[in-house]
């Protein structure tokens, strides 16, 4: 009996043994790797080296496209695993990872009044950057000397950790902050158009445009086909500009007047051209982000004086002699108006006298009219010959008759203020063949 119960022992641990046996020759059981990135499975590698071999090809491949050094956004771990039947598959954690990650990299803050603006890639371009803007505003002009730039904000350079998208290239920066905005209306310059007729037909000052377009500090001269922005962009950064600006000015010159009795005192002649001068002057001139805000002289050269302008009037207002066949018909008065002078035609020359003043005949003749008019009111025509006839218009009192013959200084008249008048004158015509003429040529001043 014994020795059957210690065969069936016997034949029962032979049995286990080779079950034991058969089951270790399907499962194997083995370590495993399980991938996690921010506590989420995404699957298991054969061994550890696997696992490096997965990050370091994602970081590199991310790198080499966005040429920055990268990190991974988020937290990937591996852990030991111990599996019956150990399933790895490489393939599939490097796909998920790669559909979940995500990158930083250590950029460059330039911070603007504590609020990061930007980011570059090295603390090299984002000092290039501020220098750019810096000097952007610098006219680049001969006349022009830089005294000094500086950005008025307050700005650090400061490492931050950012997402590869924040990173700028220096030439996309330094528009950014110049622009101010990312998206403006704009206005395309045509042929004849000019910053004036530009800033009316948008509705805009000159000074906003000035400001929308930080180029046109520089120059105000539009081209065709030039866009400009029309939106008044708030300035990124604040940049303040002294420059030394030397400007060649003219000096006006002045007038002097030289009176002389040899003329009528309607007559007047140049007898020196004035000149300009010109002078050098140089400004010290300020500007808030290319925009003049002040200016002062601090020095000035004259390079060429003015010339006085010197001008001869006449002062003459009765003739000393005749010049020809006439007489002057008074013995006293004064020009108070000329030949010419007013709107349209005045056909004569009016002489100021008292009332009953004598009038003289200019020379001997004919009367052909001696009547009241509603223009001349009472007025005396004499014909001379040769085509010649004077007239003696706005008298008091006619003292001869059509028919009658005249001497040259016979009283004809006496002067009054009769018909279209505004005094006692009277009013002296020439005429020549029925034409007016100036009767001062007969005379002398």
């Amino acid at each position: 009996m014994k020795k059957r119960i210690l065969l069936g022992c016997l034949a029962l641990l032979i049995l286990m043994v080779a079950t034991g046996s058969a089951a270790y020759a399907i499962y194997r059981p083995g370590f495993v790797y399980r991938v996690y990135i921010d506590g989420e499975d995404v699957g298991a590698v054969a061994s550890i080296q696997g696992y490096t071999n997965i990050l370091e090809d994602l970081l590199n491949k991310e790198e080499a496209q966005v040429g920055l050094n990268l990190k991974f956004a988020q937290e990937i771990s591996a852990q030991r695993e111990l599996q019956l039947k150990p399933r790895a598959d490489e393939a599939h954690v490097k796909t998920a990872l790669a559909a979940r990650v995500s990158y930083s990299t250590m950029g460059w803050a330039i911070v603007v009044n504590d609020e990061s603006l930007l980011w570059t890639a090295t603390q090299e371009q984002a000092q290039e950057v501020l220098t750019q803007v810096a000097n952007f505003f610098v006219h680049d002009s001969a006349k022009c000397t830089l005294v000094s730039t500086e950005i008025v904000d307050s700005v650090e350079i400061c490492p931050q950790e950012v997402v590869p998208e924040d990173i700028w290239a220096v030439d996309a920066a330094v528009d950014y902050i110049l622009q101010g905005r990312e998206k403006t209306e704009t206005y395309v310059v045509a042929t004849g158009d000019s910053l004036w007729s530009v800033s009316r037909s948008v509705n805009m000052s000159q000074t906003d445009l000035k400001k929308a377009n930080p180029s046109l500090a520089k120059s105000n001269v539009l081209k065709t086909g030039q866009v400009l922005n029309l939106v008044v962009a708030e300035p990124k950064l604040n940049v303040r500009t002294v420059e030394q600006v030397k400007s060649y000015e003219a000096i006006s010159y002045s007038t002097a007047y030289r009176y002389t009795g040899k003329r009528w005192f309607y007559q007047s002649s140049t007898v020196t051209k004035g000149v300009s001068g010109k002078k050098a002057v140089i400004y010290k001139v300020e500007y808030a982000n290319g925009v003049e805000t002040g200016r002062r002289i601090v020095n000035t050269e004259v390079e060429t004086q003015p010339v006085t302008k010197i001008i001869e009037k006449g002062t003459s207002r009765w003739p000393s002699a005749a010049a020809g066949k006439f007489r002057w018909p008074l013995n006293t008065g004064y020009i108070t108006d000329y030949f010419g002078s007013r709107r349209g035609t005045h056909g004569g020359v009016d002489i100021g006298a008292p009332t009953g003043t004598p009038i003289y005949a200019a020379a001997a003749g004919t009367v052909i009219i001696s009547q009241w008019g509603p223009s001349y009111g009472n007025y005396v025509k004499i014909d001379h010959g040769n085509g010649y006839a004077t007239l003696y218009a706005h008298a008091s009192a006619r003292l001869v008759k059509p028919g009658q013959w005249v001497s040259k200084g016979q009283v004809i008249a006496k002067a009054g203020s009769t018909g279209n008048s505004t005094g006692p004158h009277l009013h002296f015509e020439v005429q020549r063949n029925g034409t007016r003429i100036n009767a001062l040529q007969f005379f002398k001043p």
